[in-house]
Order: structure tokens, then C-alpha cells, then sequence
């Protein structure tokens, strides 16, 4: 097992919004503009808005590659929650996000199951104070530090934690105690399963 810091799992994009006034920007866009209210889902693979490839070319955002990690830096909602999501297919991010494609050796679906467990503490500690917006200090969210185990239980890890995903998502048709009750059981074999202690 080792420890590193967010900063150092990978190469981290930040996001921007294409201007508004120029429709050739948005009419028909293809490529999914992710922003904070696109973040309900544990895989991101649309949006509710899209971009075109000339806002790609010449604006401030990015594209991020599939298999990248995206997380919410500046919303509301970041009074209750850290918002993290893996990504399948390619998109651009707007401002008030971040994403981090991992290096070799570090799976991202187990930095999306890890952001979400550690979401409280990273929170506790990267929040910046004041502001009308609520929102994550850069240099303190990369500096925050986490465990990366061997990529054999890494696989393992995500494997469980996975399919209790698909269990949750599955049941959003069902009744909502039960849903609820599952969901409780994800964040406990959750947190369980990656609650680490670094070595003194």
C-alpha cells in the first residue's frame, strides 16, 4: 500500500464555458458540456448541455478523455456533498469543475468509489472560507493525501463496490425504503472498504 496525494494520481483538467453569444458554440453540439447538475450519476456518459468541436478549438475548455474522474469544485452543492463521477465517453467540463485522468496503476473507478467515501474529509479540509459560492481550494485538494493499494485490490475493491452501484441504480424504481436501505449498505461497504491508516 502507498500513499500519495490527489495532485500526483494523474493529470488534472479544469473547465470553462464556451461564450454564450456565439451560437456556433452550442447549435448542434455533440460533445457533452458537464456541469455540477449533470453530476447525479455514478458514470457520466451525456449531458444536458453539448458543445461543438469549434468550441473545443477555440475556447477555454478542454476535452477530457473516457475513463477520466470528474469532480465538482465550486457549486451550492458542495454544502452537502462532493459530487465525483466517473467518466465513459469524451466531454468538456464547464468552470466549476475538475477532472483527473490516473496514471498507470491507479484505476479510475477506484479514484471515483474513493472520492465519494473520502468526499466529508476532503471537503473538511479543501473548502475555502467565505465567498457566495461554495467551493474547493485547488492546492489543498491536491495536497489532500490517499491511499492507493496494489492494482490487484484495487480491482477487487471496485468490483464489490460496482455492483452495488448497479443494485442502487437499479432500483430507482423501487420502493423508497428499500432504495434507501440499499444505498445505506453501499456507503458502509463502501467506507469499509477503503478506510486505510497510513503507516506512522
Amino acid at each position: 500500500m502507498r500513499w500519495t496525494t490527489l495532485g500526483e494520481i494523474g493529470k488534472w483538467y479544469g473547465g470553462g464555458t464556451p461564450s454564450k453569444g456565439r451560437t456556433d458554440y452550442w447549435a448542434n453540439g455533440t460533445i457533452p458540456w458537464v456541469s455540477p447538475k449533470d453530476m447525479g450519476q455514478p458514470i457520466i456518459d451525456s449531458a444536458e448541455d453539448y458543445i461543438t468541436e469549434i468550441a473545443i478549438k477555440e475556447s477555454s475548455t478542454k476535452l477530457v478523455p473516457p475513463n477520466s474522474v470528474a469532480l465538482v469544485v465550486r457549486s451550492s452543492i458542495l454544502d452537502k456533498f462532493l459530487p465525483s463521477a466517473l467518466i465513459s465517453v469524451p466531454v468538456a467540463l464547464n468552470q466549476d469543475m475538475k477532472a483527473v485522468i490516473t496514471q498507470e496503476g491507479v484505476m479510475p473507478g477506484f479514484i471515483a468509489h474513493l472520492l465519494r467515501s473520502k468526499g466529508p474529509d476532503i471537503l473538511r479540509s479543501a473548502r475555502k472560507t467565505g465567498g457566495s459560492v461554495a467551493s474547493i481550494d485547488s492546492g489543498k485538494l491536491f495536497s489532500f493525501r490517499v491511499p492507493i493499494p496494489p492494482i490487484e485490490e484495487q480491482q477487487r475493491i471496485v468490483a464489490i463496490l460496482d455492483k452495488f452501484d448497479a443494485l442502487v441504480n437499479d432500483l430507482s424504481s423501487g420502493l423508497p425504503a428499500e432504495i434507501k436501505a440499499r444505498h445505506q449498505q453501499y456507503e458502509y461497504y463502501r467506507d469499509r472498504l477503503l478506510s486505510f491508516r497510513e503507516a506512522a
